[in-house]
């Protein structure tokens, strides 16, 4: 049997005692234990009430990392129309930059003839992957080209002027005949490199305008420019071989241009082809003979002026 441990009466099971010191034990006990719930859930409540805070701190910077460090495009992104135009022109010169680098852009003049050898060699995969040229030299090829034609055009219709007669020209400058054939031939030379620019831009001008309005492409137009200057690089070698040659005849001097004008067509489609690989072969040919109609449309016109 049980007792009370402070009035020392026996005690049933389950009885309480009622004496003054038992029942003031307990009420002490019972607040001890209500005071200690109360703390129990205070703390609960500060516990969950950091918990909630720190989950929303951190969902909160979460959020800002990860739109911080997320990539925003020009169209979705808060950049105003000239913060994306500037991003644009910057990627595009990093482009050009890359471009140059890998093409030897800073090898100078002498890089400049290393490419046309190489492309003489092997001309119609050089079409297809061509290095950079820079505008000084795209306007060079097309100087260079057009001056070497008019100084063929004019052995053909003044007749072969070979290296013998050359000289005896030279030496007979005294000579009224003499003298005006070498004016004639020079005049001939810087005629033609101003003629040869301009129709070098004719010349891609048109193919551009169909790249863009036709093709729906957006390629530069001096990265056309590249193709189609290159593609002039063997009619100006073979030029430079018919003026040396031309003592032979006048005839032999026209089928040697002749055949140089069909090699330009031949690596001016190898070039449009390449430019153009999305499009079927057959829409790339009706395209080039389109450009060369309206390019020989524009040039009869200037020769009739």
């Amino acid at each position: 049997m049980r007792s009370c441990i402070y009035c020392g009466r026996e005690l049933e099971k389950g009885e309480v005692c009622q004496c003054p010191q038992s029942a003031a034990y307990r009420q002490r006990k019972n607040s001890s234990s209500d005071a200690h719930s109360k703390t129990r859930a205070a703390d609960d409540v500060k516990q969950n009430t950091s918990e909630s805070k720190s989950s929303n701190n951190k969902n909160k910077h979460g959020n800002q990392n990860r739109t911080e460090t997320s990539y925003k495009t020009g169209y979705v992104g808060k950049d105003s129309f000239f913060e994306r135009k500037r991003d644009k022109y910057r990627a595009k010169k990093a482009a050009r930059t890359s471009s140059r680098a890998k093409s030897g852009y800073h090898e100078g003049f002498g890089g400049f003839w290393r490419y046309i050898l190489e492309f003489l060699r092997n001309p119609v995969d050089k079409i297809t992957n061509p290095r950079y040229l820079s505008k000084p030299a795209i306007m060079a090829i097309a100087a260079a080209q057009g001056a070497l034609l008019w100084l063929c055009m004019f052995f053909v219709i003044n007749g072969s002027v070979g290296p013998f007669k050359f000289l005896a020209l030279i030496m007979n400058l005294h000579m009224n005949g003499g003298f005006n054939v070498i004016v004639s031939m020079v005049l001939a030379l810087v005629s033609g490199a101003i003629s040869g620019v301009i129709l070098f831009f004719v010349y891609s001008g048109i193919f551009y305008l169909i790249n863009r309005f036709i093709m729906r492409m957006n390629t530069g137009y001096w990265e056309i420019s590249v193709r189609l200057a290159s593609t002039w690089i063997p009619f100006t070698v073979i030029c430079v071989i018919g003026a040396v040659l031309s003592i032979l005849s006048s005839i032999t001097l026209l089928v040697m241009l002749l055949c140089g004008i069909v090699s330009v067509i031949v690596l001016t489609y190898e070039a449009l082809k390449t430019e153009w690989i999305s499009r079927p072969p057959s829409q790339v040919m009706y395209a080039m003979i389109l450009g060369y109609f309206v390019f020989f449309v524009i040039v009869c016109h200037l020769l009739l002026i």
